[in-house]
């Protein structure tokens, strides 16, 4: 990166990228909402980070990464309609080993969660910042040793939160549910508000909290929709909703990505 990046105080962020197996060709994806919602709000430029397979060894590819994310200042983990398999984020390296199912359409994306699990060892050696959304809020968790429900609509009955595939794309991202915010948080201190509405498109949730997490909200149901981490001296927060999707027109959804921004823009000016 050049110094006049640098001088300019134009922090970059680095955003995980999905897989995509169509006609046997693989292909690493993300929605545009996620570039133009962090351009624009969040004052940052972005690169994409490619998905992983298991053509080196954890440690070779841990190396990389770290390499290229000293030059980044800040991780976005976005959301997608893949469900995370919590055996790639433990230490021993048990399920990293390539398999046949490793790329199954709207079900697993193996490829996905190693570059999550490889990415948040990076950002938690670094101190980076750290914004999680939907997706990105469960592999938080997980990567502290939580676990998850791997289906909300049989374990809790109070709110439905996946998406209504009968809508058009856009209603689906309509705030349809409240949260509690809890006071105190860092979640709180940037919404300035105690209670939100939010858009609801999952099927996995937070089962049993991981090691320093804190949670910043909660759905009526008891589901767990936002989390920091604890020990952190940086921003690092996740959501289990979208403020992406209708950034342009939700101020809550711009004082997060503001307020993500601004931490990585303090990143930049510490650390480069």
């Amino acid at each position: 990166m050049s110094d006049t990046r640098r001088h300019l105080g134009c922090a970059v962020v680095g955003v995980t990228a999905n897989r995509h197996l169509h006609d046997g060709v693989h292909r690493d994806w993300l929605r545009r909402r996620y570039i133009e919602a962090l351009t624009r709000h969040a004052s940052v430029e972005c690169v994409i980070l490619p998905t992983i397979d298991r053509d080196l060894p954890c440690d070779a590819i841990f190396q990389r990464l770290r390499d290229l994310m000293r030059r980044l200042d800040g991780l976005v983990l976005t959301g997608d309609e893949s469900d995370l398999d919590p055996g790639i984020f433990d230490r021993n390296g048990g399920a990293w080993a390539l398999a046949e199912d490793d790329i199954v359409a709207c079900r697993t994306d193996r490829p996905r969660d190693r570059l999550s699990m490889v990415a948040l060892m990076v950002a938690e050696e670094l101190d980076m910042p750290v914004l999680g959304i939907c997706r990105g809020l469960q592999e938080m968790n997980v990567y502290r040793g939580g676990t998850l429900h791997e289906d909300l609509s049989s374990t809790h009955k109070g709110i439905s939160h996946r998406e209504n595939p009968e809508i058009p794309r856009d209603e689906q991202y309509r705030p349809v549910h409240t949260v509690k915010v809890a006071s105190g948080g860092l979640l709180s201190s940037v919404i300035e508000g105690d209670e939100l509405c939010v858009n609801s498109l999952h099927r996995q949730g937070i089962a049993e909290l991981g090691e320093g997490i804190r949670v910043e909200a909660v759905a009526g149901d008891g589901v767990v929709e936002a989390l920091s981490y604890r020990n952190s001296r940086t921003f690092q927060l996740a959501l289990q909703w979208h403020p992406e999707w209708h950034a342009s027109s939700d101020v809550i959804s711009q004082k997060i990505l503001g307020a993500f921004g601004r931490a990585c823009e303090a990143y930049n000016a510490a650390v480069h």
